[in-house]
Order: structure tokens, then sequence, then C-alpha cells
């Protein structure tokens, strides 16, 4: 990323305002990734996994890998949009939007089920999304209308139109068996909706409507670019740039599933 020159300056000592330059989709993508990597060394380092943040909900290393993303996206001039830090106005009309760590509590116990999140957000909506299985190395990655890939290679969602034959993967706790074949409760939204743009699961599902931006943003560009289609429980726009805000959003390989999932979840409005 020539522009920048961030491959050859560290993340803790980004370069001042005046550098800010335009952005291209490759640009971000490098920009992304290196924040990425810069997590997973965070992480590596990190002793005490089970030491809490400021928030009962939050674990100290969710506070030191934000630090090393909020540091790699800086010369971009890039507002950012965390859960762990919240809104900060940038120099630009594009935001960040950052999960340093999704899935912490997997994290905190050893669950190999947990990623870094990032999102470019702009006028249009989400212009690329990365997702790291910080776990695995599992790389999952979206440009606005050049696919989705999975380390490089293109992934397309499954074609399974009926829920009864499908795998559903749930955030929460389902109100019994609900039509599906099998579900699964991973812990880890981004890479649950990566899974289903990868064709592993079928469908997601937040039943408990509980998401910040920051948990699908990225993944919500990678499952679209694949194939999938989205809807939210409740009728609520999905992309939005209020922090306070939480969502139920609904990923399906095929606008016949999501349907039948929307039938499922909404079983006393009937609303598809």
């Amino acid at each position: 990323m020539t522009a920048f020159h961030i491959g050859a300056t560290p993340v803790s000592a980004p370069r001042p305002a005046c550098s800010v330059q335009r952005v291209t989709d490759n640009d971000w993508l490098e920009v992304l990734g290196m924040a990425a990597t810069a997590v997973k060394a965070e992480l590596d380092a990190f002793d005490d996994k089970l030491a809490m943040g400021e928030r009962p909900d939050q674990y100290a290393f969710d506070l030191a890998a934000d630090a090393v993303v909020l540091a790699a996206v800086a010369p971009t001039g890039a507002g950012t949009f965390s859960e762990e830090s919240g809104v900060k106005p940038g120099q630009t009309s594009e935001i960040v939007v950052i999960d340093p760590v999704d899935g912490s509590t997997n994290a905190s116990r050893g669950i190999p089920h947990f990623n870094t999140s990032l999102a470019v957000l702009d006028d249009d909506g989400v212009r690329v999304g990365l997702v790291v299985n910080q776990a695995t190395g599992e790389t999952f990655s979206a440009v606005r209308g050049r696919g989705a890939h999975l380390d490089g290679e293109p992934i397309q969602a499954s074609a399974r139109e009926q829920l009864s034959s499908s795998i559903i993967a749930i955030n929460g706790v389902p109100d019994g068996h609900l039509g599906w074949a099998q579900y699964r409760s991973f812990g880890a939204a981004a890479l649950d909706i990566a899974y289903v743009a990868a064709g592993r699961v079928d469908g997601f599902v937040d039943s408990v409507s509980q998401l910040g931006l920051w948990d699908y943003a990225a993944a919500h560009l990678i499952a679209l670019e694949a194939g999938a289609v989205v809807a939210e429980l409740d009728g609520h726009e999905i992309l939005h740039r209020d922090h306070a805000a939480r969502r139920g959003v609904v990923y399906a390989s095929t606008p016949a599933l999501l349907d039948d999932l929307l039938a499922a979840f909404r079983p006393s409005t009937g609303t598809t």
C-alpha cells in the first residue's frame, strides 16, 4: 500500500493526518489485514485471557486489540465505529466498523472460534469486509461488486431452499425445535455469517436481537457477495450508525429459506 507506506510504519505510531490520501479497495484490504495481524500478535502475547476490562461484558484483551486496530486504520483518515471504543469522527465520510475480538468468551476459554471483524462503511453501504478467525487464520473477505473469498478463493452460499433440510447457526437459545434439520450455536456472529457465505451452514439467525453493527457489518458484505440474502427480524434497517442500536439479523442461502426462517422466528406476525 504505497500511498501510506503503512507496512514500514509501526501500528502504534500512525502517520499524521496530513498524509491522508485516497484509499483504494485494495488499500483497504491491506490495512484491514494488517490490523487483524496486529490483533493476533496482541492476543498471542496476552497472558491472562480471563482478565476483565472496563465493563462486565469486556475482557482486557478486547481493549488491547481495539487499540492496535485504531492505530492501524488511523492513517486512512476514516472515522471509527468500535464495540470497545465507541464512535470517533474522521476526516473522510468513510467509517471503519470494528469488532477487534468477536467471540471474546470463546477466546478467553480457548475455544477456537473467535475472530477480528472489520468493515469499511461508506454512503452506499459496506465497501470492504474482512473476518479473520484468529484461532485458525482462515480469512473471509469481500469487496463490493467483486465477490466473496476464503483465503483468496471464491466462495458461494449453499442452494438450500427448505428449512427442514438445513443446518442453521443461531445466536441465542431457540424456543424448541423450529423445523430445521440441525442447528449450531458457535458463539461468534461474524464467523457464523461467514460460514453461511461459504456454504458450511445454510442460514444464521440472531434470535435475541442483540447484535451491534460491529458483530455483522463485515460478514454482511461477505454473505451478500456470496449470494446469500438477508432480513431483520423486526424490520429495522440493518446498516445504521447508531452505536446503541441492536438488530436481529437473519441470513439465508436462498430467498425461499429466508422466508422459512422468518416464519419460524416471527410466528406471531407471519411477516416475511
